[in-house]
């Protein structure tokens, strides 16, 4: 079997879609982005320990590093869903105000 890191990708992708249900949908874009984006690093650490450039031990560190990376990215994700939550409630909490205004 040989590797391939766009089918990689899309279960990395699938696998952050099934631990975070709830939340999925405001970050889908944001995640799919950041793993493209770490894609080509993903992708020559999987490289050079398949040509035995590499042992487990280095991948292993290597792969720490990417991880607390993917982790600010995702956290950056979790941000932005949170803002544009933020924004929607307040827009539409101005247009309830602003409809109560009216009437008065």
């Amino acid at each position: 079997m040989s590797f391939d890191i766009d089918t990689t990708i899309t279960g990395m992708i699938s696998a952050i879609s099934e631990v975070i249900p709830g939340d999925w949908e405001g970050v889908k874009d944001c995640v799919e982005k950041a793993l493209k984006e770490e894609k080509e690093a993903l992708s020559d650490i999987a490289a050079a320990r398949l040509a035995g450039d590499i042992n487990d031990e280095e991948m292993k560190s290597q792969l720490e590093d990417e991880k607390v990376a993917l982790e600010a990215a995702f956290l950056a994700c979790q941000v932005k869903a949170k803002v544009m939550a933020q924004n929607a409630a307040n827009a539409a909490i101005t247009v309830l105000k602003n409809a109560i205004k009216a009437t008065i």
